[in-house]
C-alpha cells in the first residue's frame, strides 16, 4: 500500500508538470498531425510502391549535392572524386597512399536541471570540442589522434559559464591532453610479401594505443583504454558462416565501475561475434587483474539479436563477479535486458519497449566518467548527454532494480526533423532505496548541412525526494 499511496500522491502534480514538459513536443507535432486524417504513425508516411520494371537512371555526381570538406584534407579528398594518388611501395611490399584528414565536432549546450537534491536548481552553459587527426596510409592502416581541448573528462570540468553556485563556478578547462591515439591495420595488408597468394592465416587485424572499447552496447564496457587488440575475421565453422574473435589486453586508463582512472588494473578480454541463419550472437568474456583495493573481477556478456516477425529484438545477459566484497568499483550481479522495436507501416518511425532487471550489484568492466552507467543504452532518460553537469534523468546504474524505457521516435523532412517521446521507470527490488518514473522528449532539427539543433526536457517523479526536472538546448556543429 505504501507504493500505491506514493503514486497516488504524486500523480496529481505529474499531470500539470507533464503538460508543461511536453508543450514543445506537442507544438512540433501539430504541423505534422494537421496534414493527416489519422494520428498514427506520427511521422511522415509514404505509400509502399511495387517493384517497377522501368529503368531508372542514377543521378549524375553533380546532381547529388556538394561534398562538405573537412577542416584540412591533405592528399586525396575524403569521399572525393577523381584520380587517386598512386602512393609508393614500402620495403616490406605494402603500397601506401598517405592522406591527412582533420575533423571534429563542436557542441554547445544551455541547460537547466533540478534532480531533487539539496543543491536545488542549477543552470549552465557548457561546451565540448572533439578534435581528431587521421593519417590514412591505406584502406586498412591508419593512425588516429584525438583531443578534447574544452574539458577534462569529468562532469564538473567542462569549459562553462555557471548561472548559480550550486555546482561550482564557471571556468575554462582548456587543455591538450590526448584522449585518443592509436594505430590500427591488418597484418596481411601491412606485410603482403608474407602471404602473396592470400591463402594462409595471416590476415589478422590489430590496433594498439588509447582507444574506445565499447561492447554489449556499452553495458559491459564503455571506456577509452590504453590497449592492444588482435582480431581475426571470417572464421568459418559448421553452421556458422561468419565468426569474428578479438583478444584485447588493456593495461592503463581503465575506469572500473566507478569511472575512477585505475593505472594498476589490467584487463584481458575475449570478444566474439557470430552470424547464424537467424540470429547474430555476441559472447564476451573479461578478466580484470587489479592491484588496488577494488580487487579482481570477472565479466560475462551474451546477446542475441534477431527479427521475430515484425519486431526487431535484442536480448542480453551481462554478469559481473567480484573476487572480494561488493563495491562501486567491482560488484557481483547480473543484468537482464531486452530491446523490442517495430516500424509502423508506411513510415520510418520507431516504436520501442526496453525492459530490464538487475539482481545484485552489476558493475561494468570500465566506463568513462561522463557517460553514465550500464542502463544508458536502453533509453534517452537513462542516457547521459556527456556534456557538463547535466547527467542522466534517471539513475543509470544497475543495483537490485527493475524497470523499462518505452518510447516513440517520429521522423519528418527526409529525416531532417525527429521527435522522441519516452516514459521510463525504475523500481527498487532490494527494499533499501527508492522508485522513480520519468517523462521526457528529445527534438532534433537539422539547421544546415553541418549544424543540428537539439532540445530535450524531462520531469521525474521521485520517491523519498522532491521531483526533478530539466531542459536542454544544444547546437552541434560537425566540421
Amino acid at each position: 500500500m505504501q507504493k500505491v499511496s506514493f503514486i497516488e500522491k504524486k500523480m496529481g502534480s505529474v499531470g500539470n508538470a507533464l503538460r508543461s514538459l511536453l508543450i514543445g513536443g506537442v507544438f512540433v507535432l501539430c504541423s505534422g498531425l494537421s496534414a493527416h486524417a489519422d494520428w498514427f504513425p506520427l511521422g511522415h508516411t509514404e505509400e509502399v510502391p511495387a517493384f517497377s520494371s522501368e529503368h531508372i537512371q542514377l543521378l549524375a555526381p553533380s546532381d547529388t549535392g556538394s561534398r562538405p570538406g573537412l577542416i584540412y584534407e591533405g592528399g586525396d579528398l575524403f569521399l572525393g572524386v577523381g584520380n587517386l594518388y598512386e602512393g609508393f611501395e614500402t620495403p616490406w611490399g605494402a603500397v601506401w597512399q598517405p592522406q591527412l584528414w582533420v575533423f571534429g565536432t563542436m557542441r554547445s549546450s544551455l541547460q537547466m536541471f533540478d534532480n531533487g537534491s539539496a543543491n536545488s536548481t542549477a543552470s549552465e552553459w557548457a561546451n565540448r570540442l572533439d578534435l581528431y587527426a587521421n593519417v590514412q596510409l591505406t584502406g586498412t592502416e591508419k593512425f588516429i589522434i584525438g583531443v578534447r581541448p574544452l574539458d577534462k573528462n569529468e562532469p564538473s570540468k567542462f569549459s562553462r559559464v555557471s548561472f548559480n553556485d550550486n555546482r561550482g563556478d564557471g571556468q575554462s578547462e582548456f587543455n591538450m591532453d590526448i584522449r585518443t591515439m592509436f594505430f590500427e591495420g591488418d597484418l596481411g595488408s601491412l606485410f603482403p610479401t608474407l602471404d602473396p597468394e592470400g591463402v594462409t592465416w595471416r590476415d589478422f587485424g590489430f590496433s594498439v594505443g588509447r582507444q574506445l572499447l565499447q561492447f554489449q552496447e556499452g553495458i559491459m564496457l564503455n571506456d577509452e583504454v590504453d590497449a592492444v587488440a588482435l582480431v581475426r575475421n571470417n572464421i568459418h565453422l559448421p553452421g556458422v558462416p561468419g565468426l569474428r574473435s578479438s583478444f584485447v589486453w588493456g593495461w592503463n586508463e581503465l575506469g572500473r565501475g566507478d569511472a575512477e582512472r585505475d593505472d594498476r588494473a589490467d584487463m584481458f578480454g575475449l570478444f566474439n561475434s557470430m552470424d547464424t541463419q537467424k540470429t547474430y550472437w555476441n559472447m564476451d568474456f573479461v578478466y580484470v587483474n587489479d592491484e588496488e583495493t577494488a580487487g579482481d573481477s570477472y565479466h560475462v556478456g551474451i546477446s542475441a539479436i534477431q527479427r521475430i516477425g515484425l519486431w526487431s529484438t535484442a536480448f542480453r545477459v551481462n554478469s559481473s563477479f567480484a573476487e572480494d566484497n561488493n563495491s562501486a568499483e567491482a560488484g557481483t550481479g547480473t543484468l537482464l535486458s531486452a530491446e523490442l522495436s517495430f516500424t509502423p507501416f508506411k513510415s520510418d518511425d520507431i516504436v520501442y519497449m526496453n525492459p530490464f532487471v538487475a539482481a545484485g550489484n552489476f558493475t561494468q568492466v570500465g566506463r568513462e566518467p561522463i557517460v553514465g552507467g550500464p542502463l544508458g543504452a536502453l533509453g534517452i532518460l537513462f542516457a547521459s548527454p556527456s556534456i557538463g553537469n547535466f547527467g542522466s534523468e534517471l539513475i543509470s546504474f544497475a543495483n537490485d532494480v527493475a524497470g523499462f524505457a518505452a518510447g516513440y521516435q517520429a521522423f519528418w523532412n527526409d529525416h531532417r526533423t525527429s521527435l522522441t517521446l519516452e516514459v521510463a521507470g525504475r523500481k527498487d527490488i532490494s527494499g533499501d532505496r527508492f522508485d522513480d518514473i520519468a517523462f521526457g522528449y528529445e527534438f532534433r532539427q537539422r539547421l544546415a548541412q553541418r549544424i543540428q539543433l537539439q532540445v530535450d526536457s524531462h520531469y521525474t517523479v521521485q520517491e523519498k525526494r522532491s521531483d526533478g526536472y530539466g531542459l536542454r538546448t544544444e547546437i552541434l556543429y560537425q566540421f
